[in-house]
């Protein structure tokens, strides 16, 4: 996969310009230029915010189709800025809300 031309064809989808994705990806406007044309490659820490600022998941860039519906990936996507604690106290709950639900005691 050419990971330049890749972020170049969904910028151009997005009917962003190079200056306005670098700026929403707090990288420079010549860097993404050289990214987009085979000059340099991004780290893979700087390929999850270029496809943070394409609004896609690193899954989405490399051609992963989730079959999550979308309140699922919004789930998903807001335990993940919870602590460990926090999740484990999500888990507990939710387990205890499927038993509750299923009428179990």
């Amino acid at each position: 996969m050419d990971i330049g031309k890749r972020i170049r064809n969904l910028r151009e989808s997005k009917n962003m310009r190079v200056t306005e994705l670098a700026k929403k990806a707090f990288i420079s406007q010549p860097y993404l230029s050289d990214i987009e044309n085979g000059r340099t490659t991004p780290s893979l820490d700087k390929l999850s915010t270029i496809c943070d600022a394409l609004e896609i998941s690193l899954a989405e860039f490399f051609g992963y189709e989730s079959k999550l519906s979308a309140d699922m990936i919004r789930l998903l996507d807001n335990m993940q800025k919870l602590t460990e604690e926090e999740r484990r106290h999500l888990s507990d709950f939710l387990e205890a809300f499927l038993k509750r639900s299923s009428g179990n005691p």
